[in-house]
C-alpha cells in the first residue's frame, strides 16, 4: 500500500491558514505512517511488511523543525530540510516504502513556505501529523 500522490497537505493550510481540514489530513496520514502494513500469506501466517515510518525517522526531522523555531524562521535553513529529507530515504532499507511517501507530502510542503507565519502553520500541521502518527503507532483507538 502506499500513500496517494495527489493527497498533499492543501496549499492554502500553509500558506493562508490551518483548518479542519488539515487536521483531517493530519489524521490520515499520520494514521498511515504509523500502521506496519500487513498481510495474509498463502498458507494463513500473517506477515507484517515493517513499512511505517518509525518513531526515530519522525523525531529526527521534527526535531530539526522544532530547533528552527526556536530561533525563528529562517528561508535559507528552512528549504535545506529537503535535502535532510532526500538523505533520511537514501538511507532507509528498500522495505521502509513510507518514508518516500512522507518526503514527498513534506517536501510539497516545504515549497509552500515563504514567510514567518507559513512556517508557523507549517509546524502546526507537522505537529498534528505526529500526533496522529504516534496515536496509530501505539495502536490506540481514539474513539
Amino acid at each position: 500500500m502506499s500513500w496517494n500522490k495527489n493527497d498533499l497537505i492543501p496549499p492554502r493550510e500553509i500558506q493562508e491558514k490551518v483548518t479542519d481540514e488539515t487536521v483531517k489530513f493530519a489524521e490520515r496520514f499520520g494514521s498511515y505512517l504509523g500502521k506496519d502494513d500487513s498481510f495474509t500469506n498463502k498458507n494463513g501466517k500473517s506477515i507484517s511488511a515493517k513499512n511505517k515510518l518509525t518513531t526515530s525517522q519522525l523525531r529526527r526531522f521534527f526535531g530539526e523543525v522544532k530547533r528552527q523555531q526556536m530561533v525563528g524562521y529562517n528561508e535559507t535553513d528552512f528549504v535545506l530540510l529537503k535535502p535532510k529529507l532526500a538523505y533520511a530515504v537514501g538511507r532507509a532499507k528498500e522495505r521502509d516504502a513510507k518514508i518516500k511517501d512522507f518526503y514527498l507530502v513534506m517536501s510539497n510542503a516545504i515549497d509552500l513556505v515563504h514567510n514567518e507565519q507559513q512556517f508557523k502553520n507549517f509546524i502546526k500541521v507537522f505537529e498534528a501529523i505526529v500526533a496522529y502518527h504516534k496515536a496509530a503507532e501505539e495502536k490506540k483507538e481514539l474513539f
